[in-house]
C-alpha cells in the first residue's frame, strides 16, 4: 500500500463506515426490563464522544505530564457535578455514590499517557505536539470513561453502589507506572472489584474479547553492562572487545527461551537496544544493552533474573569482559478474576451480542492495571477497521480506530455496573 492511501484513512473511513458500522454489532441483545444503553444514546452524546476523543488525540502528553490532560478530565467533571480528587501527581480519582448505596464499591481505570511517536496520518484531528502521539488508544479510554462518568450520574438516584472513576496517569511508564502509585490511594484501595478495558485494532469494530486467566504477560526490563579494554580496531589483540562479547551474550540470551523454559509455556527475552562506541577505528571500552523479559507464569518470572545473572557471568569469563547485569521488575502478568469475568461476559454479552464476544489469544504486551489489588478483569474492545490493511498495531504511528466503538465501551462499563448491582441483590 502506498503512503497516499495509508494517510488519508482515518477521516475518510469514519465518514464511510458510519453508515454500515450497525451490520457489524448485534443489534438482536436478549429481551431485559431495564432500558437498553445503547438505545438511549442519543446522536449528541455519541458527537460528543467523538468531539472529546479527537481532542485528546490532538493533545497527546507523555507519562508523568498528563497536566492538561488532567485539566480538561476535571472540567468535563465539574461540569457533570461530579466530585473527584487529584491523585499521584497527573491523575484524577472522580467518585459517584449511589444514592441507595449499599457501600458496596467498584472502581472502573482509564489510562491516560501518550507515546513518544510522531503521527503519520493526515486525519484532520492528528496529534497537534511533535513526536507525541496517542498511539495506544489512551485517548479512547479517557473518553469512554468520560461518558460513562456522564450516563452514571444521570443514574445516580438510582445506584445501589458507589463508582470510583480512576484516571491513571503514566501507564507506559514500565519501570515506575501510574499504577504503582495509584493502587496505593485509599479511593483505589476502597474498591470492592476493579474493570477496565484496552482498545484493540486487530480486533474487528463491534466485537470484544474477555478471557479468564491470563491476559497480558509479566512486562519486565533489564540492562546489562559490558566492561572491556578498549583500542586501537587494527590491533583488536590488544584489546578485550565488548563489542564481540555483547554479540556473543545477545545469541546466548536467545538459547534460555528454546532450551531451558518447556515450549508449553510463552515465553520472551529480547535485547532491544546494543549501544557501544562511534567510530571506525577504535574498539571501545564498555557496551550497553537493554531489553525487556516476560511471561505469564510467576515462577519463571521468579528464575529470569538468575538466569540473565548466570548467562552473563560464563559469556564474562570467556571473553575476558566484566558484565553487570540490572534487572528491572515491570506489571505483573495480567490475570482476570473469574467471578469479575462472570459479571463481564454477561454485560458484554448484552452490549455486543454473544457470537461477537470473543476468547482472544492472550497477548504477550504488558498492562499495569495488574498492578492495583482489587479482583479485576480487563476487556479487549475491538476497534478495527472492515478492512484489514488499515488496522494498523497499537503504537503504529499509523495508528487509528473506528471511533463508532466508543459508545459500545460505555455500554460495557454502565452494564457491568447494572450486573453487578443485581450480583448483590441475590
Amino acid at each position: 500500500m502506498d503512503n497516499d492511501k495509508k494517510v488519508k484513512n482515518e477521516a475518510d473511513i469514519q465518514a464511510n463506515i458510519k453508515a454500515n458500522i450497525k451490520a457489524n454489532i448485534h443489534e438482536d441483545r436478549p429481551a431485559d426490563n431495564e432500558k437498553d444503553i445503547q438505545a438511549d444514546m442519543s446522536e449528541d452524546f455519541q458527537e460528543e464522544l467523538v468531539k472529546l476523543r479527537r481532542y485528546f488525540h490532538e493533545h497527546p502528553e507523555l507519562s508523568w505530564q498528563e497536566y492538561h490532560t488532567q485539566e480538561k478530565i476535571m472540567e468535563y467533571l465539574d461540569k457533570l457535578g461530579i466530585p473527584y480528587k487529584k491523585s499521584c501527581k497527573t491523575g484524577v480519582i472522580a467518585s459517584i455514590q449511589g444514592k441507595k448505596s449499599t457501600g458496596k464499591i467498584i472502581g472502573i481505570r482509564a489510562d491516560i499517557d501518550a507515546l513518544p511517536v510522531t503521527e503519520l496520518s493526515d486525519c484532520p484531528w492528528k496529534s497537534k505536539t511533535e513526536g507525541l502521539m496517542h498511539a495506544c488508544g489512551h485517548d479512547t479510554h479517557i473518553t469512554i470513561l468520560l461518558g460513562t462518568a456522564k450516563l452514571l450520574k444521570q443514574m445516580e438516584e438510582e445506584l445501589t453502589v458507589t463508582v470510583k472513576l480512576l484516571f491513571q496517569p503514566a501507564e507506559e511508564c514500565i519501570e515506575d507506572s501510574g499504577a504503582g502509585y495509584m493502587k496505593e490511594d485509599p479511593e483505589a484501595l476502597s474498591c470492592d472489584r476493579m474493570i477496565a478495558l484496552h482498545i484493540w485494532s486487530k480486533l474487528p469494530a463491534g466485537t470484544a474479547s474477555i478471557r479468564y486467566g491470563a491476559v497480558m504477560t509479566a512486562t519486565d526490563t533489564f540492562d546489562i553492562f559490558v566492561k572491556g579494554k578498549g583500542g586501537h580496531g587494527a590491533l583488536p589483540h590488544q584489546t578485550v572487545d565488548p563489542v564481540v562479547a555483547g554479540s556473543e551474550l545477545v545469541m546466548s540470551l536467545q538459547r534460555i527461551v528454546s532450551r531451558e523454559i518447556s515450549p508449553l509455556e510463552p515465553a520472551v527475552i529480547s535485547v532491544t537496544s546494543f549501544s557501544s562506541g562511534n567510530a571506525y577505528n577504535v574498539i571501545p571500552g564498555e557496551a550497553h544493552l537493554k531489553g525487556t523479559a516476560r511471561t505469564f507464569n510467576p515462577e519463571i518470572r521468579k528464575q529470569y533474573p538468575e538466569i540473565l545473572n548466570r548467562v552473563s557471568k560464563g559469556v564474562a569469563e570467556a571473553t575476558r569482559t566484566e558484565i553487570t547485569v540490572d534487572y528491572h521488575l515491570g506489571p505483573p502478568p495480567m490475570i482476570n478474576d473469574t467471578a469479575c469475568v462472570d459479571t463481564g461476559r454477561r454485560s458484554a454479552t448484552k452490549v455486543f451480542g454473544e457470537e461477537n464476544v470473543l476468547d482472544w489469544e492472550p497477548q504477550m504486551g504488558g498492562e499495569d492495571f495488574a498492578k492495583f489489588k482489587a479482583p479485576k478483569c480487563l476487556l479487549f474492545l475491538g476497534a478495527g477497521f472492515p478492512e484489514e490493511e488499515l488496522r494498523y498495531p497499537q503504537h503504529s504511528p499509523y495508528f487509528a480506530i473506528d471511533e463508532n466503538v466508543l459508545k459500545l465501551g460505555v455500554a460495557y462499563f454502565v452494564e457491568y455496573v447494572r450486573e453487578f448491582e443485581k450480583e448483590l441483590c441475590k
